[in-house]
């Protein structure tokens, strides 16, 4: 162990997952470039995933394998002996690492410096912690008052940074300082919906959701695996699914009948709806759910909805069958229909998963990075940009050097110019309506320069 190396003089190379063979080597997640790197190395830091231990160890011998490099440690004996260093990460002295270029910064370089506001010279708090999220390297911040919120490490924000100095001055969009507070679920009404665009001012904490349907036992394994199920636990989620069937008055349980002015196909029987319904507006009397009715006359489901319906806080999913609903249940229940495509499927019970998904995504707590769900397709208005893991080239195909160069940057850029590209080639309609910033926009307009070019 060495006291006197400050954890921030350490650079990260790669992380530990697991044994590899009988002699004890670890098999390492490479992090940085090129796994060759491995090869030129004698000693090493290990360093545990609180930050509060660090060994320095010597490196035996290294093999490359799979896009993996198999450290065998001189102080490591067995497979057993490298259990306690699982998740642990490899790292080397700063001095030790390839030089960066003006403008460049290793994560930890981030951390500790005091923010400054340009336009009025107010401390606005200091960086604790620097991670590198699905958009980038995210900044979080600790307020004078003590509460917390995130920074994107973008140039456009982050204007200059003076490391001997420990400073960091800023140009903070309006509202940024005070995204983390979240108001309670309870306190979600409709008041707190923006009436332009129905849409809530901020993530939901908390959600009901009640689906009615025929076939219950359909919603049993979608509600025990996945995001939903961390939803569920967490407490973030609460569904309830209700058979319409216990809503039946006769001895059959019927819960459709022919219709009215004859034709093909059953109706479903408005009686068990409104049953059912009324049973569950007793669990609250005190607050009114918005009652969502899957039908291929509603309208086209979309992120936006998803959003909103998050923000509802409280939301009832009717299924239907065979040839629809009896029309009275959507003129006395009904607060909005929602159509998950101009497509024929044999009820109501599909669309409504999809729906019970999404829009659980929307919610604070049940997807565990919050990142991942602003990077999600169509959060924003936009596609999605490109995804690489293990290993760097795979036939031929090579993963794009700008998401190795470790320039956060750069990679927040490139990330950037990829979804709009994606967007322009397979759904240009969404540009119509997505919320685009000046430096999305020029981008755009230098893509488009550059095609003109090209057709010359």
């Amino acid at each position: 162990m060495d006291d006197e190396t400050p954890l921030r003089s350490l650079i990260t190379l790669g992380i530990i997952r697991k044994a590899h063979g009988v002699r004890g080597e670890a098999s390492v997640e490479t992090w940085t470039r090129s796994t060759d790197r491995f090869l030129d190395l004698k000693e090493v830091f290990l360093q545990s995933p609180d930050s509060l231990q660090i060994q320095e160890v010597s490196i035996e011998s290294v093999r490359l394998h799979g896009g993996r490099a198999l450290v065998k440690f001189r102080e490591v004996d067995s497979p057993e002996d490298l259990r306690r260093y699982y998740e642990w990460t490899v790292a080397i002295d700063e001095r030790d690492a390839i030089k960066l270029g003006a403008d460049e910064y290793f994560l930890h370089d981030l951390v500790g410096l005091r923010v400054i506001e340009t336009a009025t010279g107010r401390e606005v708090g200091t960086t604790e912690s620097a991670d590198e999220g699905a958009s980038g390297a995210l900044l979080s911040v600790r307020r004078p008052d003590g509460g917390v919120f995130d920074l994107p490490f973008a140039a456009a924000i982050c204007l200059h940074i003076d490391l001997d100095r420990r400073e960091m001055t800023v140009d903070l969009p309006e509202g940024l300082e005070h995204l983390d507070e979240v108001e309670a679920i309870e306190e979600l009404d409709q008041r707190t919906i923006d009436p332009e665009t129905e849409v809530a001012p901020h993530m939901p904490t908390r959600l009901r959701v009640d689906v009615v349907t025929i076939f219950p036992r359909m919603f049993e394994p979608l509600l025990a695996e996945g995001v939903l199920s961390r939803g569920l636990r967490s407490g973030a989620l609460e569904v309830k699914v209700w058979d319409l069937r216990d809503f039946t008055t006769d001895k059959h349980r019927s819960t459709d009948d022919e219709a009215y002015g004859g034709g093909s196909g059953m109706v479903m029987l408005a009686e068990p709806f409104f049953r059912c319904l009324e049973e569950i507006q007793t669990s609250d009397p005190g607050q009114k759910p918005h009652v969502v009715m899957l039908s291929p006359q509603g309208r086209p489901f979309s992120q936006q909805n998803a959003r909103q319906l998050a923000g509802r806080g409280w939301i009832v999913l009717l299924c239907g069958r065979y040839e629809g609903f009896d029309e009275r249940i959507r003129e006395a229940l009904v607060q909005e229909e929602v159509s998950v495509g101009d497509f024929v499927v044999s009820g109501g019970e599909l669309p409504a998963m999809l729906v019970l998904d999404a829009v659980s995504r929307m919610v604070a707590g049940v997807v565990g990075d919050r990142n991942s769900v602003e990077a999600d397709s169509f959060y924003n208005g936009l596609l999605d940009y490109p995804h690489y893991t293990r290993p760097f080239e795979f036939r031929g195909m090579k993963v794009p050097e700008v998401l190795l160069s470790g320039h956060a940057e750069n990679v927040r850029k490139w990330r950037k110019q990829e979804s709009l590209r994606a967007t322009r080639t397979k759904r240009p309609d969404l540009l119509e309506t997505a919320s685009l910033d000046d430096e999305a926009r020029q981008m755009l307009e230098s893509a488009g320069g550059e095609e003109k070019s090209d057709a010359k």
